[in-house]
């Protein structure tokens, strides 16, 4: 007989308790009982939870790369069973708030189902609330709003602590409800801010987060998250409870895996603060890959199961009591959640659990350490002591002792991590067990290559069994009903030796294996030796000792339930355990059929509901092949015909960005609520030269683009950063033909940046600038973005799930979306036909998946043999964009399609929005595949999201358009005439009474003798009233006309509006002037303002010095920094321009910048490369008959140290026509 063994095959679902023991308890035993409230404290060795230390085996988890709450049940099962005891929790402010004052915490963002589910899972909760939280997610998760608003980011100027009090406000309480210390709930550790470093230290902003979480009922222990061991936030004035910090010593370059850092021993940071344990918050458990990088298969072969070993034992060595792994599941960036910096839209980090959900080798790594260190409690209270010194001086050793109970830890290891050599060493022990100046006594430990091993000595591995040392390493150990049972391992082919302790001799009996056995009389040592391999099963005085090679230990599970905890051997995975009236109820998966053996106190054993000998294997699946689509040319708006009236006039004249200052109008999409995703510009505008170009200047963020239109003809595209455009000969209207030239510009958006810097998340987004080369004009704005904006008329997707493409805004990528008046077409087929443009495909895709299984499902994009990469494509699955394939950047060609998005059992649709830059460009082939499966795992619904309809998604059009005719430049206090007009296109019904009116600014005049009232108007027809407008008297350097026809019109609104966009330039120069004493009629500059007289200073208008070059001081001038834009209105009676251009010298010999003079478009010189060393450069050209002067500086490498001046700018004119 083996004691209590059963035999069985096994798959299934429940609800484990923690393996600590302490306070975790079951949501059916929360219904039961009366909430039990814990302490949470901590001293210098450890958390404690009801006094008792806790080492905390952490795992990072976001829900919010995961858009299926019963999804988050399956991870963190898969956490627990793989012997984590917390899960380490980020919210995401952006993720809950579209706009100020909104949060949302249903659905996919229910925290309070996250809490209870974690709860549930057995887990203690680490809560990270920001309001920062970096996590490679847009903004870092900064609010997209925040970038239109005034305070900077991370700091106490009371704009931004307002903005992060709302949040605070929201998300405190939810996370109070939550902790252990109430009893409802686990979470024991509270997070105030996120690797809050560098230039920042505002002792204010970190104390204020400190006393809201007070307020808002926090009571757990702070701590802070360092970015690194640079003993920020330790003590005074700001500095949480207890210091921890981020650990990633491989990096994330995963290009060249096999090569690792020597690994940092961090045990000196125990010195900052003393008082408190030494945790690591993010420990490096995986690395992000970014665009254009080599795949997570790289990145989680750097941060492998060797390096797991290696890192977190070390860690142990020096001190850490608390280790979370960063990340544990990484999960998708689906929607526009990324940063676009940093990832892409697969966040598989190399971890654990992959981005499908799927145990990986390193996941069993966390697990064996993970069950040991829960298993052997003694490790949570230890000092450091000295340690013996290795027989091998290539490895190393470091000894830890328990203050208590003498229980010895030692790590051994290489002293440089990076080597691959196989090395052994013997070590000598002492403590209450007596001397032994060599262990083991015989063979050695063996070191082989890139491997630690933690021994463990003097330890009582149950109440009859005295452990004095082992070479193995302890898994973990349990008494099972009245059995004693450990489980120790070691790499298979390696010797072991286990030195046990007892009064007399003990019987023993191996029951498998090959285990030799030594009684030593004199110390009572029984002295087991044996070799690595397979499973050895020995029967010693009472206990049931296993002893495994590490690919044998991921055939075993722990659970610990009310009952008592019980070992499983076989199943993929086991979940929960449940135990009463004799029964043992598991439930798990399995990828095959596999025996189960099951140790506990237990009279009957059941398997996902059922009593079974053998598990079941997954049934196989045969998917629906992705050969037929529905096509459709989408951007109608870029077509000069396209009817843009009911979009968002773009007229803001200021902004809170200071990034945004000296052009206008302001163009960023975020101004006016669109803050994710593609944005359309459409620009009308009349000629007033000869134009030849358009120069344009678009933020997109990192992967972003956009592309460019003229009167319907496809004139480019560019990525991030400025660009000219060439107008192609016919292009343009002619002004004496009357009407309006229409630039068309579609700009992607590809995120936000974290906070990596001076408000780096509030860089712009969106179109910023355009200009028309060699025809000055005032182009007059339209944008559109999101349906609804920051107002989404799909909450249950939320606002990172689109942007403002047509088809996005019709509800084309929705299931039940009417497609069928469509072409049918294959994508191989229709790629070869593609101009440059946007269309999209639809398909249909069945689905009958076997219930009572997991399988893991995703899209894999490819290319026609031969074809084009010129474009990129947005992936949506019943709605859900789930993915941006970019084939020119790479390196993602397989998109994971979250658990919970398909309707395993129906019809599916998935649309792909392509976006071609190439003629020929577009995907050749989409292909469903099956990533993973396991019969068991857990109930997944689909996630509720509305399907089309079309009331929602019906596009607007206008009955009646106005326009207003005026010319792009009016003078100064001169009265023009401005016609309005209101036309009723031919398939619309009668306008009746109409009444016309037109609006100007503060300060000016429109009258009009016409008539404004009509009473009707009919289809085909026009009416028109002409204003007399007269602006003031001083320039104005961009203003909005906007007329208005207030209608009668079946169907249709009761108002419509036109608008046009003028300038009111300063009057033509007629004697000499310096520059810095003009109006300035645009002014951008790469930091702070530009500075009239004073060099470009700091961020602050005014904080300048005396203009000085190459040692000479300038009493006039321009200071400014790259890139910077400088533009004064001449009116054509000038002759020349001069000017000393150089570095200022307040930045010594740094800077590199290039200095360019543009006169009516036309570009007069550029300087070669100029630094900080090479004093000061002459200018002299000639502007004769020009209207309008251009000064740029472009940096050339030094962004830092760009503070450029135009000294003594001076231009000499003798009159000239306005």
């Amino acid at each position: 007989m083996r004691g209590r063994w059963r035999s069985l095959l096994l798959a299934g679902a429940l609800t484990a308790m923690s393996l600590s023991g302490a306070g975790v308890v079951t949501s059916a035993q929360a219904e039961q009982q009366t909430p039990a409230r814990h302490t949470v404290t901590y001293d210098q060795h450890s958390v404690l939870v009801d006094g008792k230390p806790l080492y905390i085996w952490g795992a990072e988890f976001h829900y919010f790369r995961l858009p299926s709450p019963d999804a988050w049940r399956d991870v963190l099962q898969k956490i627990k069973a793989g012997g984590f005891n917390a899960v380490s929790l980020y919210f995401d402010w952006g993720y809950h708030s579209s706009k100020p004052g909104s949060y949302d915490f249903t659905g996919t963002r229910d925290v309070e189902r996250l809490l209870d589910e974690a709860e549930r899972a057995g887990l203690y909760v680490i809560a990270r609330p920001g309001p920062y939280i970096n996590a490679e997610v847009s903004g870092g998760g900064m609010p997209a709003w925040r970038s239109t608003q005034a305070g900077v980011n991370r700091t106490s100027e009371p704009e931004y602590m307002k903005a992060a009090r709302e949040w605070m406000s929201r998300i405190n309480p939810i996370i109070a409800r939550h902790q252990l210390t109430r009893g409802t709930g686990s979470v024991i550790l509270y997070q105030i801010e996120n690797e809050y470093q560098g230039g920042r230290h505002d002792a204010d902003y970190m104390q204020t987060l400190i006393d809201w979480a007070k307020e808002d009922g926090i009571d757990v222990p702070t701590f802070v998250n360092d970015g690194g061991a640079n003993q920020n936030w330790v003590s005074g004035k700001g500095a949480p409870d207890i210091y921890g910090f981020d650990a990633y010593p491989q990096g994330f370059d995963c290009k060249d895996p096999d090569t690792w850092k020597n690994l940092p021993d961090y045990s000196y940071v125990n010195e900052w603060k003393p008082e408190s344990p030494l945790i690591i918050p993010e420990a490096q458990g995986g690395a992000f890959d970014p665009w254009g990088g080599t795949g997570y298969q790289d990145c989680a072969k750097l941060t492998g199961t060797d390096f797991t070993r290696v890192f977190s034992k070390m860690n142990i060595a020096a001190g850490v009591s608390g280790q979370s792994f960063y990340m544990t599941y990484g999960g998708t960036n689906w929607g526009w959640l990324a940063d676009p910096n940093a990832v892409y839209t697969s966040y598989d980090y190399g971890a654990p659990i992959n981005e499908s959900r799927q145990l990986t080798d390193k996941y069993q790594e966390f697990k064996r350490l993970g069950y040991m260190v829960n298993s052997v409690t003694s490790l949570a209270r230890t000092d450091k002591a000295e340690a013996p010194t290795p027989t091998d001086d290539a490895l190393r050793i470091d000894r830890r002792v328990n203050p208590d109970d003498g229980t010895q830890f030692f790590t051994v290891r290489h002293a440089d991590t990076r080597v691959k050599d196989k090395d052994e060493t013997t070590l000598s022990l002492s403590g209450k067990d007596g001397d032994y100046p060599r262990v083991p006594q015989q063979g050695t430990i063996t070191v082989d290559g890139r491997d630690a091993k933690l021994l463990v000595a003097g330890y009582d591995l149950g109440e009859k069994q005295r452990l004095v040392y082992s070479t193995s390493e302890i898994m973990t150990h349990a008494k099972i009903g009245d059995r004693e049972v450990a489980l120790l391992y070691g790499r298979a082919g390696e010797t072991g030796e286990t030195v046990l302790r007892y009064a007399e001799r003990p019987e023993v009996k191996v029951l498998d294996g090959d285990v030799t056995t030594t009684w030593d009389a004199a110390r009572g040592d029984l002295r087991l030796n044996y070799t690595h391999k397979g499973l050895a099963r020995v029967l010693v005085n009472g206990m049931e000792l296993l002893i495994a090679d590490t690919a044998e230990t991921a055939h075993w599970w722990r659970q610990d339930t009310a009952a008592g905890p019980v070992l499983v051997r076989g199943p993929s995975l086991v979940r929960t355990a449940e135990q009463a009236d004799g029964t043992l109820k598991l439930t798990g998966d399995s990828t095959k059929a596999e025996k189960i053996e099951v140790i506990a106190d237990a009279k009957k054993v059941t398997w996902n509901g059922r009593e079974v000998a053998v598990t079941q294997a997954p049934l196989p699946v045969e998917l629906p092949k992705l050969t037929t689509w529905k096509y459709k040319e989408e951007a109608p708006e870029s077509a000069a015909g396209f009817d843009d009236s009911t979009w968002t006039t773009a007229d803001h004249l200021t902004a809170n960005n200071a990034a945004l200052a000296g052009s206008l109008p302001v163009l960023a999409m975020d101004e006016y609520g669109f803050h994710h995703g593609n944005v359309w510009y459409r620009g009308r505008f009349k000629t007033t030269g000869a134009a030849t170009a358009l120069a344009l200047d678009a933020k997109t963020g990192n992967t972003g683009q956009y592309a460019v239109w003229l009167n319907g003809r496809y004139l480019g595209s560019s990525g991030d950063g400025a660009h000219t455009f060439d107008i192609p000969a016919g292009t343009l209207k002619a002004a004496s033909d009357g009407g309006d030239n229409v630039l068309s510009v579609l700009v992607e958006n590809a995120g936000h940046n974290e906070e990596w810097g001076h408000d780096y998340s509030k860089e712009p987004r969106g179109l910023l600038s355009a200009e028309v080369i060699g025809g000055a004009s005032t182009l007059t704005w339209k944008i559109q973005g999101n349906r609804g904006g920051e107002d989404s008329v799909d909450t249950a997707r939320g606002p990172y799930n689109n942007g403002g493409l047509y088809g996005e805004r019709a509800g084309w990528s929705l299931p039940g979306f009417p497609d069928g008046s469509w072409k049918s077409t294959t994508l191989s087929g229709q790629a070869a036909k593609t101009e440059p443009g946007v269309r999209w495909y639809r398909t249909s895709v069945p689905l009958d998946l076997p219930q009572g299984q997991d399988n893991a499902l995703a899209l894999d994009l490819a290319e026609a043999a031969g074809g084009s990469t010129g474009y990129r494509a947005e992936i949506f699955v019943n709605g859900w964009l789930i993915g941006r394939y970019l084939p020119d950047t790479g390196p993602q060609t397989r998109f994971v399609i979250p658990k919970g998005l398909l309707r395993e059992q129906g019809d599916n649709t998935i649309a792909l929005a392509v976006w071609s830059t190439k003629a020929g460009a577009g995907p050749g082939s989409a292909k469903l595949v099956d990533v993973g499966a396991s019969a068991g795992g857990i109930k997944v619904g689909t996630v509720a999201a509305p399907s089309y309809d079309a009331k929602t998604y019906a596009m607007p059009t206008a009955g009646a358009r106005v326009t207003v005719d005026a010319e792009p430049f009016l003078a100064t206090g001169t009265a023009t005439k401005v016609p309005v007009t209101l036309s009723v296109p031919k398939d619309a019904p009668t306008a009746s009474n109409v009444a016309l009116a037109l609006k100007v600014p503060d300060g000016w005049t429109a009258t009009t003798d016409d008539t404004t009232r009509f009473d009707q108007v009919r289809p085909g027809g026009t009416v028109t009233a002409d204003y007399t407008v007269t602006p003031p008297g001083d320039p104005v350097l961009y203003a909005v006309l906007s007329a208005t026809a207030k209608l009668t019109q079946p169907g249709r609104p009761g108002t419509v509006t036109g608008v046009r966009a003028v300038q009111v330039p300063p009057p033509a120069l007629s004697a000499d002037a310096y520059v810095s004493d003009l109006t300035l009629v645009k002014a951008v500059n790469g930091w702070g303002p530009v500075e009239k007289d004073s060099s470009n200073g700091e961020d602050a208008a005014g904080d300048g010095r005396p203009l000085s070059i190459g040692g000479t001081t300038y009493a006039k001038g321009l200071g400014v920094h790259a890139n910077s834009q400088v533009r004064v209105y001449l009116g054509g009676g000038c002759t020349r321009f001069t000017a000393t251009a150089g570095v200022d010298d307040e930045v010594g010999d740094g800077g590199s910048v290039t200095f360019q003079v543009i006169a009516d478009g036309r570009s007069l010189t550029t300087t070669p490369v100029v630094r900080g060393s090479d004093g000061g450069t002459g200018i002299d050209v000639d502007v004769t008959g020009a209207r309008w002067l251009d000064l740029l500086v472009d940096g050339a490498g030094d962004v830092s140290s760009d503070h450029s001046d135009w000294a003594d700018a001076k231009l000499t004119c003798a009159g000239g026509s306005s």
